[in-house]
């Protein structure tokens, strides 16, 4: 079961809670006998003298009853937050490590997995786990003292509450189901809102708002449709136990009341056996609901879980050199994604170190899938990527990243200042080497150290962005650079900023750079002409020219 799963490293929490429970339920449970009768018996009796010791039996028991209650209480709000907060913090990290082709969903999708649905645990715990230690525990010390001095009216008793937990078993599986259903329909409501929120400006360029709307209307429907059968199911859960409870006592007092007239029962035993039923009134009612919430939570926790089984990523080797070249080889190398046709063709390709070589071709060419395969992040599915004569994926990862580095179309920048930026994208560096990197690429006076970015660098423009990633890679001292359309969507000042400082961190390095407007590389060492998934052209910008082939028809198009 997944539910148990997730909870399967915290049982020593929920047995704590349980002796927690223990001690108000057994508060509650001995009122009736230990005050209630006594108080009615001797009251109707005439007999005063013990009464003052039945007061004070009854205080300490209220004052058990409270401290207690409190204690159960306040932990289990603390564990209702715990548990989801590390389970949280588990598949998050799970996923930073999963094969990329694995991940189910889109960015929002896999964000409201992980609030939505351990939002669900988290309400699951409190309100459900904690009703059923808590009022669980009670009914258990309720029915003890039942069968212990009213035993016959108590067999009754159990015989209508068997019948009643099957039914609300049976409802809880379909509310599985439907829990299961809501959460995922929730996880696209999600994507949806992340979509529209992230792409705002350009829905309202295209004028788009109308196809936006009813993409999230109908995404929104479908939500709320399942959400409302789910509760409408789970609704029977109340007056169920309400109708099965109403008629239970009314045959118990019927019962009660004849064996009182017979004799078989005082005044006072009738009363502490009706205060009894009373009390167990509220642990019965919060045990029907807690059967639903365990449900809901347990469809959740089956989409968790199915995030904790996803595959890791290949496992790469454990070679660390003491120095790389940075030479880069491609032997029949090809790539396919899942369920498709080979995006990368048999490439056969050598990068000297040092060298500066631009890919280059129309969309859909596998230019950026070649970046990611030259990074490692994508095994090849035949053939070789080799570093210095020896096959990419023989490299320890983290010794590899920390030699290559790969500025994308729009770098991962984080909220904090620039200084904080260079911190964690080259850790190590002092504050003088990146002074003197911001002033390599050109970024100095106009940014400094201490300007503060937004989230995704909000504050900078795209070029400063570019130089900025094009700085860390600087501090890391990559012998490999790879720079993915860096100049794309840049105004022609801006893309001369770039380029500059991509001119001023390029010696020494291996750089290869995928590009869109062929000003930016046509002094490259070579330029490689992709068209679907093959190399179909080889040669400088000179050359490739005077070939008059498709370099030529892009370059004058």
């Amino acid at each position: 079961m997944n539910l148990l799963r997730l909870l399967r490293s915290f049982w020593p929490h929920i047995l704590l809670a349980a002796g927690l429970a223990v001690l108000p339920a057994v508060a509650q449970a001995w009122l009736p006998g230990r005050v209630v009768k006594p108080l009615f018996d001797q009251v109707l009796a005439g007999q005063f003298d013990r009464l003052g010791e039945v007061l004070w039996v009854g205080a300490g028991l209220l004052l058990l009853l409270v401290v207690s209650g409190y204690a159960l209480e306040a932990f289990m709000g603390y564990l209702s937050v715990k548990v989801p907060a590390v389970w949280r913090e588990r598949v998050f990290e799970h996923l930073l490590k999963t094969h990329l082709m694995a991940l189910p969903t889109s960015p929002g999708g896999l964000t409201g997995r992980l609030i939505a649905d351990l939002k669900e645990l988290e309400g699951f715990l409190f309100y459900s786990l904690g009703g059923l230690l808590g009022q669980g525990v009670l009914l258990l010390a309720l029915l003890w003292q039942l069968l212990l001095h009213y035993t016959e009216l108590t067999l009754y008793l159990l015989l209508v509450l068997l019948p009643m937990a099957l039914l609300l078993g049976w409802i809880g599986t379909w509310v599985t189901h439907y829990s299961r259903r809501t959460q995922a329909a929730l996880e696209r409501l999600a994507g949806r809102m992340a979509e529209g929120f992230g792409r705002l400006e350009l829905i309202r360029a295209l004028h788009l708002e109308d196809f936006m709307r009813a993409r999230f209307r109908h995404s929104n429907l479908q939500q709320y449709r399942l959400g409302r059968t789910r509760s409408l199911i789970a609704a029977l859960n109340l007056p169920l136990g309400q109708l099965a409870t109403t008629l239970l006592l009314g045959l118990l007092l019927f019962l009660g009341v004849g064996a009182v007239q017979r004799g078989q029962m005082t005044p006072g035993d009738l009363t502490a056996f009706l205060t009894l039923l009373a009390l167990a009134i509220a642990p019965l009612q919060v045990l029907s609901r807690v059967g639903t919430g365990f449900a809901q939570a347990e469809g959740a926790a089956a989409r968790v879980v199915d995030l904790l089984g996803l595959p890791y990523a290949p496992p790469m080797g454990a070679l660390r050199p003491e120095s790389l070249e940075g030479r880069l080889e491609l032997r029949h190398l090809s790539y396919s994604y899942p369920d498709s046709t080979a995006t990368l063709q048999n490439l056969k390709l050598c990068l000297e170190p040092g060298s500066f070589t631009a890919i280059v071709g129309p969309s859909g060419a596998g230019k950026s899938t070649l970046l990611r395969v030259l990074l490692g992040l994508y095994p090849p599915s035949e053939g070789q990527v080799l570093l210095d004569g020896r096959d990419l994926q023989s490299y320890d990862a983290a010794w590899l990243r920390a030699r290559m580095a790969w500025v994308p179309q729009e770098p991962m920048l984080f909220a904090g200042t620039v200084q904080e930026n260079l911190a964690v994208l080259a850790p190590g560096a002092s504050p003088e080497a990146m002074q003197n990197a911001l002033q390599t690429v050109g970024l100095y006076p106009e940014v400094s150290l201490q300007t503060l970015l937004d989230d995704e660098g909000g504050g900078l423009s795209v070029g400063q962005r570019q130089r900025l990633a094009i700085a860390a890679a600087l501090l890391r001292e990559a012998k490999i650079l790879l720079l993915d359309e860096i100049t794309s969507a840049l105004d022609k000042q801006s893309e001369g900023q770039v380029v500059a400082a991509l001119e001023a961190v390029r010696r020494g390095r291996t750089v290869v750079v995928v590009a869109h407007r062929l000003s930016t590389v046509q002094h490259a060492d070579q330029i490689v002409v992709m068209e679907n998934g093959r190399i179909v052209e080889l040669g400088t910008h000179a050359e490739l020219m005077a070939l008059g082939g498709v370099y030529a028809g892009l370059w004058r198009g």
